[in-house]
């Protein structure tokens, strides 16, 4: 069955297609009529797709597929969802979830090649200005010369994290050339880097933690296995949060697995509360290869 992604003569055709369930959702997605699109399937429409693309946030492409009843369980959405991530990885888009959390959505996410699905938190700060008053002494912005350990903490202790719950993670390797081109970029536009901090105890590189690329929340914390239990991990997400509202966003937001208690118990502990849940499907870097033969 060859399925193709159309874009629309008029919304009012889909709309006629679309269950009652479902036309709240599609009225919502149609006030955006550039991201929706046709779907048919052997010249015959079959359905729709709102899709939004980001210029260049990595985190905030959307897709939704919508398939009539009388043509599911035929591959449709998988071939159209196949071609709406292409589309999304092109501007570098790694991270995909389905919001609430659904058996349904994950099934479809493991039938369309992802690897694993698991339950993501999203905390929002609601705590006061004591629960985040931890010194910040030894934190500093990345620098060249931090060029790749500091990063390096991130990806081998996201990985290990991810690993240690049970679900398969790729750590990502730079290579020589990605690591001179990083330096560079450090020292010519640092504040591409603005958002990154490391924390050196001892002479060594112990920590690392970002903030999201607008300033609204912790992107991510990690610290060096060598250099856990002593408060380091605690540090640097209170200090991220006090940054954050420097920056003007009274109440930042964080992301945790579900089953990595000992960060949930520390964001919990500087005022952090669980407000919804999400479910994250991944794909590792081989995962990714295996879809491209295919």
């Amino acid at each position: 069955m060859r399925v193709q992604i159309l874009k629309p003569a008029s919304s009012a055709s889909l709309r006629a297609l679309t269950e009652p369930a479902q036309l709240a959702k599609f009225d919502e997605f149609a006030a955006s009529p550039e991201e929706l699109y046709a779907l048919e399937a052997d010249g015959t429409a079959v359905g729709w797709m709102h899709l939004h693309i980001p210029s260049e946030a990595k985190y905030s492409a959307f897709v939704y597929l919508y398939v009539i009843p009388a043509k599911r369980r035929r591959g449709i959405a998988r071939e159209a969802y196949r071609e709406a991530e292409r589309r999304i990885r092109a501007v570098g888009c790694d991270w995909w979830s389905s919001y609430p959390p659904s058996e349904i959505a994950d099934a479809f996410s493991l039938a369309v090649g992802f690897i694993y699905t698991n339950t993501n938190h999203y905390l929002v700060w609601h705590g006061t200005a004591e629960q985040i008053d931890y010194p910040d002494d030894n934190i500093r912005p990345i620098e060249a010369r931090d060029i790749p350990e500091g990063p390096a903490i991130w990806s081998r202790e996201y990985a290990r994290m991810h690993r240690d719950l049970g679900l398969p993670y790729d750590e990502v390797v730079t290579t020589p050339g990605q690591i001179e081109a990083d330096r560079r970029e450090i020292r010519e536009h640092p504040e591409r880097w603005a958002n990154v901090w490391l924390l050196e105890q001892e002479g060594r590189l112990a920590a690392y933690g970002a903030l999201f690329t607008d300033g609204d929340g912790v992107g991510g914390v990690a610290v060096d296995l060598a250099c856990r239990g002593r408060g380091f991990g605690t540090r640097m997400t209170a200090f991220l949060t006090r940054e954050s509202i420097r920056r003007g966003y009274p109440h930042p937001c964080l992301y945790c697995e579900a089953g990595n208690n000992d960060a949930l118990h520390i964001y919990e502990k500087l005022g952090y509360r669980i407000t919804s849940s999400e479910t994250v499907a991944v794909k590792t870097r081989t995962s990714i290869r295996e879809d491209a033969r295919t």
